[in-house]
């Protein structure tokens, strides 16, 4: 990552990049400040990706998302797109204050899980199921070969929230997700790394069958980090795509069941309680298809499933000390 950086400030230094193009921001202890900021939490709906056609595309059980339902404007109905959500609990999104915090650069890759395990004793990620015996299962504390910067993953909530705790860390609230991945809500952007889709900015899939998609460079996972013009606007990377990451979060009913501190009608730091039935998870992964609504990146997983394309970073609410 060092030498990716050190290279993109040469490029700029000598006019080899764009003059709008930065460097990705070094991260102390592999780590990015975030600033405080407002963020627009709860369930949104975008439109498909510009020449992106839903119809004729199959996906594995029947037809593809055909998008919400118009309103009387030739608009989707925001009520109607939170309905036809079925991850996304129809909540009118509001507005929160999201404290200063520290997040991980990228996702925490195997090469660092693996350590955590050798250290703390953890079991390692194992499923007992015939798709995870070639590629996926680890032996022991060693990760499959090869893999080493990929991002871990087979990971359940438990699992991360007992990294991040080894770690001296912990996983960041939705609000701070959002946050890190998306900017402050007066920006709006859609992608992290702008409004506009890239296919080249992060390791995605395909709605149509079989969803994996080699395109962006990588059949399954990639190794963290490989997609620095993804960045999002504080040099987070991998925030959409790759693996989805969990959140300290679970899903509420009501925007009243939030945690945190109240100001007026304003939450400042929302979070939930830590016990719930669905906990949210964001980001997309290398077999999701962000084309037909880039918001669907908003998802919900049991917390005791573990998935080959869940994965997470940690979060800090003081500065790491440096390396």
């Amino acid at each position: 990552m060092r030498l990716l950086v050190a290279l993109t400030t040469a490029l700029s230094a000598c006019g080899g990049a764009e003059e709008e193009e930065k460097p990705i921001p070094q991260a102390t202890a592999g780590m990015l400040p975030v600033p405080a900021g407002q963020v627009k939490l709860g369930a949104i709906s975008h439109d498909p990706v510009a020449g992106f056609d839903p119809g004729g595309n199959k996906a594995p059980r029947g037809p593809a998302p055909q998008g919400p339902p118009l309103g009387a404007d030739g608009k989707p109905s925001t009520e109607q797109a939170l309905k036809n959500s079925p991850h996304n609990i129809p909540l009118r999104p509001i507005l929160v204050d999201v404290s200063a915090f520290w997040m991980d650069q990228t996702e925490v890759p195997r090469k660092d899980y693996a350590r955590f395990i050798q250290e703390s004793g953890y079991p390692a990620p194992f499923v007992d199921e015939n798709w995870a015996i070639d590629g996926w299962n680890w032996k022991g504390a060693q990760f499959p070969e090869g893999s080493g910067e990929h991002p871990v993953v087979l990971v359940n909530w438990y699992d991360a929230r007992a990294y991040c705790s080894w770690a001296g860390k912990r996983l960041p609230t939705e609000a701070e997700w959002q946050l890190a991945a998306l900017g402050p809500a007066a920006d709006e952007r859609i992608f992290p790394w702008g409004n506009e889709y890239d296919p080249l900015a992060l390791n995605h899939g395909t709605i149509e069958p079989p969803n994996f998609d080699d395109s962006d460079g990588y059949y399954t996972t990639s190794p963290v980090g490989s997609y620095p013009t993804g960045a999002s606007r504080y040099g987070l990377l991998d925030m959409f795509g790759n693996a989805w990451e969990w959140t300290a979060d679970f899903r509420v009913e009501r925007w009243d069941d939030l945690l945190g501190e109240r100001v007026g009608d304003r939450i400042r730091d929302p979070h939930t309680e830590e016990i719930g039935h669905y906990v949210s998870v964001r980001g997309g992964s290398y077999f999701f298809d962000l084309r037909p609504n880039p918001a669907a990146e908003r998802n919900a997983f049991l917390p005791e499933l573990r998935r080959k394309t869940s994965g997470f970073r940690c979060a800090s609410s003081s500065e790491p000390p440096v390396e």
